[in-house]
């Protein structure tokens, strides 16, 4: 019996914890793997805690990490001190600061480069385009505005239901 509970307890122990920091997963070489498994969809941030725009996008970073939280949101944010975690930066190709990649459906091979803007609003823009719904159905031309408003680029089909 004491031996099934050593056993259970270094199965434990050796699980590692995954902390937060203001909404924002505080991701490691010993968590980044279950971090993926557990959050299939996370934004991840390498950065450099001397870096100007580092420090300049971290309140935007747990500002947008609490909104899509707040949301009920699938997706996460993680970020990753590049300078402390050396293997991990050189294994997703980090040579500057930040470098913000998107890891989706627990994808580790390919993530996708985050190309958009610093705010907390471009960032969750960004992300619910690469992960909300491709399609829309609309109950009118209020919201067909609506969308058409919110959306960079927006096609809109009319279709004649036979019954």
């Amino acid at each position: 019996m004491l031996k099934l509970l050593l056993i259970c307890t270094l199965a434990v122990a050796s699980r590692a914890e995954i902390v937060e920091e203001d909404d924002v997963l505080v991701l490691k070489k010993s968590n980044f793997e279950e971090a993926l498994k557990a959050h299939p969809n996370i934004l991840v941030e390498f950065y450099a805690p001397w870096c100007g725009h580092c420090k300049a996008l971290v309140p935007e970073y747990a500002k947008a990490a609490g909104m899509l939280k707040a949301d009920g949101s699938v997706v996460r944010l993680g970020k990753v001190d590049a300078t402390e975690e050396t293997e991990l930066a050189q294994e997703y190709g980090v040579r500057g600061y930040p470098t913000i990649k998107f890891f989706k459906g627990g994808e580790k091979e390919s993530p996708k480069e985050y190309s958009a803007g610093r705010t907390a609003d471009d960032i969750v823009a960004w992300l619910k385009k690469r992960t909300g719904p491709a399609v829309a159905t609309l109950a009118g031309v209020t919201e067909a505005e609506s969308l058409i408003a919110d959306s960079e680029v927006a096609v809109i089909g009319f279709f004649k239901v036979r019954l």
